[in-house]
């Protein structure tokens, strides 16, 4: 193996439209809220409404369990579970 294949070793591009399965817990930032009850989530082209991510929930981590996900258009619906983290961009 030559010097270039081990400084490689493990790395991976990040796909713009990752597969999810429903009962999936993830991390993610919400975006933003339309609404008082659900918030948006973008990963890459990827879209989930996460219902019970009101407006206080935006631009915070948050976990979520994917309750409905279709590959084909890569969209799909989340049940917010709670906040674990602030935004980085928040002082």
């Amino acid at each position: 193996m030559s010097l270039f294949e081990k400084y490689l070793k493990g790395w991976r591009f990040r796909e713009t439209n990752p597969s999810l399965d429903e009962g999936d817990v993830i991390d993610v930032f919400i975006a933003e809220s339309n609404s008082s009850t659900d918030g948006h989530v973008y990963i890459g082209d990827t879209h989930l409404i996460v219902e019970g991510a009101g407006p206080e929930t935006v631009e915070k981590r948050v976990r979520v369990r994917v309750t409905e996900f279709d590959d084909s258009t890569t969209t799909g619906r989340g049940e917010f579970l709670e906040i674990v983290g602030e935004s980085s961009y928040t002082s």
